[in-house]
């Protein structure tokens, strides 16, 4: 487990035991929590990366030790980029330590990484401040990562019912719906791309096979592969596309193609 982890670096860190003493109590972990000890002061790097972050994320953890917060704002959602710079800039600024402010020590935000199978994952981050630098700024840090995906989207989606519902009452909520729906239509036109991008080139080329009218036999006789492994291809596309069925599969597919190229 993560809180395990922790313990046995701390114990063998005599600047993390330090500066950890007791702080491991107050936290809550559980197994899908990603934890980092990193520096952004007067040095940077990342000390320790729990073992599951691959698990979470998808991408080999060196991935984050050498990038480090470049990683975070290279993955992030471009909607959100201005919102964590911002979480950023504002932490660092007369930071205090766990060890005298404890709650107060501690900072959270919401945003979106991009997990490595293209898909998009809301992440609650909290940066616990571990000591700073002379200038007051943070120095060693906790870093916690919990995936919120799953909360995250039926919030958004219970508030979109609430706005439909409560629109004709309300002169705002009116004046906002363009704005609202241009940008619901906008995240739903990326999740589509992201998901047709997420396919294999092997998939993209049964797809394309299948919109030209091909049968699985057929498809099967031209790449040299067997009628099953093309039924099983089909099948993951219609899975990744969220697709219902192979008309609906083969209209998506080559609505994103089109956008891809341009």
């Amino acid at each position: 487990m993560v809180r395990d982890e922790l313990l046995r670096f701390i114990q063998y860190n005599d600047v993390y035991e330090n500066i950890c003493s007791g702080l491991l109590d107050s936290l809550h972990f559980n197994e899908n929590t990603v934890a980092a000890f990193t520096r952004c002061g007067t040095k940077t790097g990342t000390a320790f990366l729990s073992q599951n972050f691959t698990r979470i994320f998808g991408y080999p953890r060196k991935q984050f030790v050498k990038g480090d917060l470049s990683f975070l704002i290279k993955h992030m959602h471009p909607d959100d980029l201005p919102a964590f710079t911002y979480f950023a800039e504002t932490s660092t600024r007369k930071a205090v330590t766990w060890e005298k402010a404890k709650a107060d020590a501690v900072h959270e935000c919401c945003s979106r990484l991009k997990h490595a199978n293209g898909k998009w994952m809301w992440i609650i981050q909290k940066v616990i401040v571990l000591s700073v630098t002379p200038d007051q700024h943070i120095d060693h840090a906790l870093l916690l990562f919990d995936d919120c995906t799953a909360s995250k989207q039926a919030e958004l989606s219970q508030h979109a019912s609430w706005v439909e519902k409560s629109r004709k009452h309300s002169k705002l909520l009116d004046v906002l719906a363009p704005v609202s729906i241009a940008q619901a239509k906008r995240e739903k036109q990326l999740l589509a791309l992201e998901d047709y991008a997420s396919l294999t080139q092997r998939e993209k080329e049964i797809m394309q096979l299948v919109s030209q009218g091909y049968s699985s036999k057929e498809i099967a006789v031209q790449l040299f592969i067997s009628k099953h492994t093309v039924e099983s291809h089909r099948k993951h596309i219609l899975q990744k596309l969220s697709a219902k069925n192979t008309p609906q599969m083969v209209h998506q597919s080559l609505l994103l193609a089109v956008k891809e190229r341009f």
